[in-house]
């Protein structure tokens, strides 16, 4: 048990370096973001979540994936380091038509064959974590908005099942989300 904690402690810590560098839009976030990812799957499977570990499992893929996509610019593109996106309105309705569709499918997997404790809670924060993550690998400032929807009922979730440590770790996610968009919004729009 007290392993578990200290696990867990651990996983917040590189949550919260990760967040920050997010916000300072470092490339470096996706292999911290990788390292969280690898401790919260054992997390959040010891607690029954089971949509919040197949999200970290998605935010292992993820982090390869923002690793490659945040890397080097090309040399016959613009440096978009210190850029951010809008996204136009046909990526918004399909993006988020296909979150829905996989909220609706994981909460009646995880309502019906699983004991998770909280389904559509788990099931819902796991579809819109899932968006945003996507967002923010095309570097879309409405990711932001995503996130504070999903860390603020992250934080319901966790500390109903207990897990302190990652509590604070979402408490601090929140407030992060708030002053991520306000940072983002200083930078050169695509």
């Amino acid at each position: 048990m007290q392993s578990d904690i200290i696990i867990e402690i651990f996983g917040a810590v590189t949550g919260l370096l990760f967040v920050y560098l997010e916000i300072r839009q470092r490339r470096e976030m996706w292999m911290i973001g990788g390292i969280s990812a690898l401790i919260y799957i054992a997390v959040f499977l010891n607690s029954g979540l089971l949509a919040a570990m197949g999200l970290q499992v998605y935010y292992l893929g993820v982090s390869l994936y923002g690793w490659k996509k945040w890397g080097a610019p090309d040399k016959e593109e613009p440096d978009t380091k210190q850029t951010v996106s809008r996204m136009s309105l046909i990526v918004f309705v399909v993006s988020t038509a296909i979150a829905a569709a996989a909220y609706l499918v994981l909460a009646y997997l995880l309502k019906e064959y699983s004991k998770d404790p909280m389904p559509q809670t788990d099931a819902f924060i796991a579809a819109i974590s899932m968006l945003a993550t996507y967002w923010v690998t095309r570097k879309y400032i409405e990711n932001w908005y995503l996130w504070i929807i999903a860390n603020s009922l992250s934080l319901y979730l966790y500390i109903n099942q207990g897990l302190y440590a990652t509590t604070v770790l979402y408490f601090v996610y929140l407030t992060a989300s708030f002053v991520g968009y306000i940072h983002w919004r200083k930078f050169r729009k695509l």
